[in-house]
């Protein structure tokens, strides 16, 4: 009896810390960008979360609050439902006459149908979709399946804290990245090694939600970029367009912060931020000096 009321008492200890640490606020991923005087934060983001991320500790609180302007990379907001549907249709769509059935291999369709059949979807059903538009519709499902949604994520959170509060600015726009949707490699090898690496999902997801509340650059880097890119090499071309084709323009919408002296808080994808070629290593290069804030 001794030894299983010990054991009952280890397992509530467990399960209490467990709960406190679920509740313990994420540290995050924060730097402070200076230059010249003049002081920005970057805050490496995840698009799709769960209530367990919340509360943000009180250093990214307080660089929100002393921020002039919320900088993300798209706000949706500024574009009706149906202009978005109109951009969807345009550039997630393969033309008439073409359909992922037509256009990949056996092998290749395999790969896809077996990603689908978890969701009880049928090929028939997006045949029509370009391959990154079914990335990315795949991608919002497995989330789901995990409990994380776009409404919970960080970029949504500042949005709307920030509406009608503080200016918010995009570094991209809906348009812009719908034209990238549409513009992803799909060579067949690629696209099949792209659908073969989202088979681990529940891995990834969970270790970039664990990586993220502590704070781990190293680790996020690790898991969205690195160790994707070591598995499947031929992925290269994608995480280009994906990822570092577009960090100059997030740059120079940064570097606007410090020409008109405003103090931004930027919200940008947590891929985005980390890395040898990520947006903090690339401000480093171009003079800024940028603190990760723990």
């Amino acid at each position: 009896m001794q030894g299983l009321r010990g054991h009952f008492i280890a397992l509530c200890v467990a399960s209490l810390l467990a709960m406190q640490a679920a509740a313990a606020p994420s540290t995050g991923l924060l730097w402070e960008v200076r230059k010249g005087g003049q002081l920005s934060y970057v805050l490496g983001s995840v698009h799709f979360a769960d209530a367990t991320l919340y509360p943000l500790s009180a250093a990214i609180l307080e660089a929100y609050e002393a921020a002039d302007v919320l900088l993300v990379e798209v706000d949706e907001s500024t574009l009706s439902v149906e202009a978005q549907q109109a951009l969807l249709m345009q550039h997630g769509l393969y033309p008439e006459g073409k359909t992922l059935s037509s256009e990949l291999s056996a092998a290749t369709l395999a790969v896809i149908k077996a990603q689908l059949a978890e969701f009880q979807i049928p090929l028939a059903q997006v045949d029509r979709y370009r391959p990154g538009m079914l990335a990315v519709t795949l991608t919002t499902m497995q989330a789901a399946k995990l409990g994380y949604s776009a409404e919970q994520g960080i970029d949504r959170y500042f949005m709307q804290k920030a509406r009608y509060k503080k200016p918010i600015r995009q570094m991209e726009d809906f348009a812009f990245q719908m034209a990238l949707l549409g513009d992803l490699p799909d060579e067949e090898a690629l696209v099949r090694d792209s659908f073969e690496n989202m088979g681990d999902y529940a891995e990834m997801w969970h270790g970039m939600m664990r990586t993220w509340r502590e704070g781990d650059a190293d680790g996020i880097y690790t898991l969205a970029i690195a160790e994707p890119l070591r598995e499947f090499p031929r992925l290269q071309p994608f995480y280009e367009k994906l990822f570092f084709s577009r960090h100059p323009r997030m740059q120079a919408s940064i570097e606007a912060c410090f020409t008109r002296k405003e103090v931004c808080f930027v919200v940008v994808g947590a891929g985005h931020a980390v890395g040898p070629r990520g947006l903090v290593a690339d401000l480093r290069r171009a003079g800024y000096q940028a603190k990760q804030i723990k």
